[in-house]
């Protein structure tokens, strides 16, 4: 298989970008997987809070702000979504090591163009 590169602006984005907080991320989490995703979101947020509290260090909340802002950048833009799942299968169950690590290249380059056009 040859992994192609699939740029962040394929297609129409399915609902805008959110703001960086956590009800505006809850929201698009709810319109974009509302079965799969959402449960995973609220047990990160039930997980990151209590221990920012009881170490009084923000750096939970702020992990968890991020990877849920690349989640919702990346899942409301399906072909890009699709493509990710795809490299990140490629990556764990591939025999081929070159496939292995073009797949993984190609992750790498989704969610660092992914990061900078969110910007």
């Amino acid at each position: 298989m040859t992994v192609r590169p699939v740029g962040p602006h394929d297609g129409d984005p399915l609902i805008p970008l959110p703001d960086k907080t956590p009800a505006a991320l809850r929201v698009a989490v709810t319109r974009l997987d509302p079965a799969g995703a959402l449960p995973r979101f609220d047990r990160h947020w039930e997980e990151a809070t209590p221990e920012a509290r009881d170490t009084f260090i923000l750096t939970p909340c702020r992990a968890f702000l991020e990877h849920w802002f690349m989640w919702v950048v990346i899942h409301r833009l399906p072909t890009l979504a699709t493509r990710l799942a795809e490299c990140e299968r490629i990556v764990a169950t591939s025999d081929d090591r070159a496939e292995r690590r073009a797949a993984a290249a190609e992750i790498n380059r989704i969610l660092a163009t992914t990061q900078e056009s969110a910007r």
